[in-house]
């Protein structure tokens, strides 16, 4: 007796058009395949890369770059425009001597003041002028280049600035309503011609000064060494004291003003040590 022999699983049935040759487990796996498509992007990553892009176009080239800007504040300001009038009184006495001095047609009644200091401090005196002393009228000439430089200050500061709550250097009270404790602010390139000339200005008077001190420790103070101290210290060192004091202040402030805006166009933190 014959047995018939038997299969775990049935045939696949038969492929029409498939050829009688290849087995139908060939033909299976070649009727089930297909191509595999391309996998479309997910929607979170479109949407990111459309953001990045919209950012980028809008997005300027380069950041706008920061206008420096200078402010004075109204202690230096009210400085220099009571000091500028009485330089030029100075200036025009040296120069214009010996009208202006005792005894000559332009003395009354604008220089008359000068007399009794003439007899304090004989550089301004005749003793100096009979000598053809020289160093009296040079320093004049360099009063009247320093008036120019204060005055071109001024007149940036009061056309171009604006009025700011406070400036650079001394302040006094809060806000602008306390005159003392606000400033004038000027912008760009008017901030930086108004602040070099200011400085070259106050290193002028600082450095003249300097130098009319020295010239009577060095000459053995032949000019004011006949004065008693109780008229040489209020009438000859405080009054000529003023002027150092206030042009070395100016001095500085101005000057850590200009070093502070080159550290900024380096790109260098000047509060920090580099």
């Amino acid at each position: 007796m014959v047995s018939t022999r038997h299969h775990p699983r049935e045939f696949p049935p038969a492929v029409l058009g498939a050829s009688p040759t290849k087995s139908p487990a060939k033909s299976s796996r070649t009727s089930t395949s297909s191509p595999t498509p391309s996998s479309p992007a997910t929607p979170s990553k479109s949407l990111t890369k459309r953001a990045l892009t919209n950012s980028i176009a809008a997005s300027p080239s380069s950041p706008p770059a920061a206008v420096w800007a200078h402010t004075a504040s109204n202690v230096t300001v009210a400085w220099i425009l009571v000091s500028l009038p009485v330089v030029v009184w100075d200036a025009l006495y040296c120069l214009l001597r010996p009208h202006t001095m005792a005894g000559g047609a332009l003395q009354w009644p604008l220089w008359k003041p000068y007399e009794l200091y003439a007899s304090i401090d004989y550089v301004y005196g005749w003793p100096a002028w009979e000598a053809r002393d020289g160093f009296t009228a040079a320093q004049a000439w360099l009063n009247m280049v320093e008036v120019i430089g204060y005055g071109l200050y001024i007149t940036i500061l009061y056309d171009h600035g604006a009025s700011a709550a406070g400036g650079r250097g001394l302040q006094f009270g809060h806000g602008v309503e306390g005159w003392f404790a606000g400033g004038r602010r000027v912008q760009g390139r008017q901030a930086s011609r108004a602040v070099v000339i200011a400085f070259v200005a106050s290193v002028m008077t600082a450095s003249k000064t300097v130098l009319y001190f020295l010239n009577e420790a060095c000459s053995g103070f032949k000019n004011v060494r006949h004065n008693e101290w109780v008229v040489l210290v209020p009438l000859y060192i405080a009054t000529n004291g003023i002027w150092l004091v206030m042009s070395s202040y100016m001095t500085y402030v101005f000057g850590a003003e200009i070093i502070e805006g080159l550290d900024a166009a380096s790109g260098v933190n000047s509060k920090k040590d580099q």
